[in-house]
C-alpha cells in the first residue's frame, strides 16, 4: 500500500489504524512517501509498521510520489490511498482489489463517501463524483485516436484506487502534472486496452474543506492539469454547471438544507471561475498562474522547464 504524506498527523492515525484493522489473508505492507513532514506524521507512521520513503518537498508531484513507492513496494497488487482517507469497514481491502483478478481489469477505484462533518455542498458534491452504482469503463479499438475525450471518459481517482503492480510499471504516473495524475494513468490503460472500474462497494470516507479562496485554487490547479488531457468546451462546461447547481438546490431543498441555498450561487461561481481560468493558465503570467494555485513552487519549476513542456506535458 502506498500513502503520499506530508504533515499528515491529524488524519494518519485513523486511517492507519483502519489499515491494519483489515480482514486480509495476505501481506500488507505500508509504504509512506514523506515530502517534508514537521510534525508527528514521521512517528505516527513508524508507530503503526510503514515504511518511510523520503523525497524532497521541492521534487513533490502527486504521480512523483506515487511512482516512488510503486519502486519500494514488493506485492504484486498496490492499493493507494491519501492520507486523509479513511477506509470504512474492515473488508475494503478484499472488496477493492478483488475485481484485480481479471486481466481485463487495468486498475480499480473506490467509493469517496463524504466526511460527517463536510458541509452539504461537499456532501452533495461526493454524492454526484462517487454515486452508490459501481461503473466499468472500456474504450472500443481506437476510439479517441482522432478526438480528446472528455473527463467523464476517463473519470479515475487516486484517493483510493488499485492495481496490479507490473501495470503501474508499465504505465507509470505522469511526474510532471500538479494533478489529475490518475486521470492520465486511466487514460493510458484505456488507450492500451484495458478496462477501468469504479468499485462502489470498497469505501472510504473522504472530502475536503476549503475556504472560498482555496476552493478557487484547487479547482485552478485541476483545470489546468488537465489541458490537452481532456476536451471541455466552454459551452458544454457552462450547460453542465448550470445543470449541477439546478440538482444541487433541489438536493439541499430536499433535505432540509434551507441556509445553504444562499451559499450555493458564491460557492459555484468560485468553483467555475477557478476552472474557467485554470483552462487557460498555459495563457496565463508566470505570476498569475503561482497566485492561483495551491502549489506556486511547481509552477516556478516548470518555468525552468523547456517552454515545450508546458503546453504539451500531457502528451506520450
Amino acid at each position: 500500500m502506498v500513502i503520499p504524506t506530508c504533515q499528515g498527523g491529524i488524519w494518519l492515525p485513523e486511517t492507519l489504524a483502519a489499515i491494519r484493522s483489515q480482514q486480509y489473508d495476505g501481506p500488507l505492507e505500508i509504504v509512506a512517501v514523506d515530502s517534508g513532514s514537521t510534525d508527528n506524521t514521521l512517528a505516527t507512521l513508524q508507530q503503526f509498521g510503514a515504511r518511510i520513503v523520503l523525497l524532497d518537498r521541492q521534487q513533490f508531484t502527486h504521480g512523483r510520489a506515487r511512482n516512488r513507492g510503486v519502486e519500494q513496494a514488493a506485492g504484486d497488487i498496490v492499493v493507494f490511498l491519501s492520507q486523509d482517507a479513511q477506509p470504512l469497514g474492515d473488508h475494503w481491502l478484499r472488496t477493492l482489489i478483488a475485481p484485480l483478478a481479471d486481466p481485463t481489469l487495468g486498475a480499480t477505484f473506490a467509493r469517496q463517501i463524504a466526511r460527517p462533518d463536510a458541509t452539504p455542498l461537499e456532501t452533495f458534491l461526493q454524492l454526484t463524483l462517487y454515486p452508490a452504482q459501481s461503473k466499468r469503463c472500456q474504450w472500443p479499438p481506437g476510439a479517441f485516436a482522432t478526438t480528446t475525450p472528455t473527463l467523464a471518459d476517463l473519470f479515475f481517482s487516486n484517493v483510493c484506487s488499485a492495481s496490479r503492480r507490473s501495470i503501474c510499471q508499465a504505465f507509470p504516473f505522469d511526474e510532471r502534472l500538479i494533478m489529475s495524475e490518475d486521470q492520465a494513468f486511466a487514460r493510458d490503460l484505456l488507450r492500451a486496452g484495458y478496462a477501468t472500474l469504479y468499485n462502489a462497494t470498497a469505501q472510504v470516507s473522504h472530502s475536503h474543506h476549503y475556504p472560498l479562496t482555496g476552493l478557487f485554487r484547487r479547482h485552478f490547479d485541476s483545470a489546468s492539469s488537465l489541458i490537452g488531457l481532456t476536451a471541455e468546451p466552454l459551452r458544454l462546461t457552462a450547460r453542465q454547471g448550470i445543470a449541477y447547481t439546478a440538482r444541487e438546490m433541489r438536493w439541499l431543498i430536499g433535505n432540509r438544507h434551507w441556509r445553504w441555498l444562499l451559499a450555493v450561487p458564491i460557492y459555484e461561481l468560485t468553483r467555475a471561475a477557478g476552472r474557467i481560468m485554470g483552462a487557460r493558465a498555459d495563457q496565463l503570467p508566470l505570476r498569475w498562474r503561482q497566485t492561483f494555485s495551491l502549489q506556486p513552487d511547481y509552477w516556478q519549476r516548470l518555468s525552468d522547464q523547456p517552454a515545450a513542456a508546458d503546453r504539451k506535458r500531457h502528451s506520450r
